[in-house]
């Protein structure tokens, strides 16, 4: 009887394999499944996980489906098996603590409300550096990984409640994911393909009622946006144009309309130096220019409004499963918050 399946998305991966798998062959916790999603790699990476980590299951698509697909095929097939209780999604290029199952099963017993457990995400290049402890919420909707580029001194080390859990190494309960998948076992919004899809999942499990909990003892070292890059145009799009997926489907239509006036001010301190003396310049723009990163923007809104339909849909049933109010909303906004000015 195996209780949980850990998940593994990959393309084009094979270097980061190694240390992701030789350190789940180390866990403490041994009853487990592994499934490997392949998004059609040409570097060789099924067949050396089959010649290396044999007792991996390995799903196999021609082409690059996506980030969301490919996990969502991975779910579909571990929840397939009645007895497995507990999701580990994890990214392919990190590392695991030797104990980061065990501690994040534990966790997750400890505090049966929570949908999802997060992990203690560290960089893998300076281990002393915090990558994510959760994800935090600007005023105007975007979402910010929680302590990211801050030197790890102890200042996450509490066992507590936070608004989400990033996807980098994430724990999701059965319950959670079959109570708040869209239709077609979409437990990630297949239309994100990627980025932002862990933070449309939060808000999901959030509104049908579901807690989050941070498991500092459960640490991974995680090789940043390896697979997209840091600042590729890819990403800005993704990036921009999910975001509204996200708020769409999920904001409650008058905290929606405040969120979006916000995201307009963003947008203006993209161009005009309006909070600061120097007008900002992102790495998007630092690496690709000013007008490609304007184009897939463009493109990003463009995309926007040919999906309103799909979305419109997705968002009557997420509000029809809420069971929170507008106040406990507002709250999420007040306590996972970051502020909107430091996101500059």
């Amino acid at each position: 009887m195996i209780e949980t399946a850990v998940i593994i998305a990959n393309w084009n991966g094979k270097k980061y394999l190694k240390d992701c798998f030789d350190s789940l062959r180390t866990q403490s916790y041994r009853d487990l499944k592994i499934i490997l999603v392949d998004n059609g790699s040409e570097d060789g990476s099924a067949d050396f996980l089959r010649d290396n980590y044999p007792e991996t299951e390995i799903i196999r698509f021609e082409k690059n489906t996506g980030f969301c697909f490919g996990y969502n095929a991975g779910i579909k097939k571990a929840l397939e098996d009645k007895a497995v209780s507990y999701i580990l999604v994890l990214n392919n290029d990190i590392k695991l603590h030797e104990k980061f199952i065990e501690n994040m099963i534990n966790c997750s017993q400890r505090h049966p409300e929570a949908g999802s457990i997060q992990s203690k995400v560290l960089n893998f290049f300076e281990p002393d550096k915090i990558d994510c402890v959760g994800i935090v919420l600007a005023r105007d909707g975007t979402a910010h990984n929680r302590g990211y580029g801050e030197i790890d001194n102890g200042q996450y080390e509490n066992e507590e409640e936070i608004f989400g859990a990033n996807a980098t190494a994430v724990l999701y309960t059965r319950d959670s994911l079959e109570k708040t998948k869209l239709p077609g076992n979409n437990y990630f919004d297949r239309d994100h393909f990627v980025y932002y899809e862990d933070v449309d999942l939060a808000w999901r499990m959030r509104l049908a009622g579901f807690k989050a909990y941070l498991c500092p003892k459960a640490r991974v070292w995680h090789v940043h946006s390896a697979t997209a890059g840091k600042s590729s145009l890819f990403k800005a799009y993704y990036l921009h144009r999910n975001y509204f997926f996200t708020v769409f489907k999920n904001y409650p239509a008058g905290i929606m309309i405040k969120t979006l006036g916000w995201r307009f001010l963003s947008y203006v301190q993209l161009v005009f130096p309006v909070f600061k003396k120097e007008k900002r310049k992102t790495e998007f723009v630092k690496t690709c220019g000013k007008g490609k990163v304007a184009v897939a923007i463009l493109q990003a809104w463009g995309s926007v409004i040919a999906n309103i339909p799909s979305f419109i849909g997705k968002r009557r049933i997420i509000q029809k499963n809420k069971k929170v109010s507008r106040g406990e909303v507002r709250r999420w906004l007040r306590d996972y918050k970051v502020n909107f000015f430091d996101t500059f």
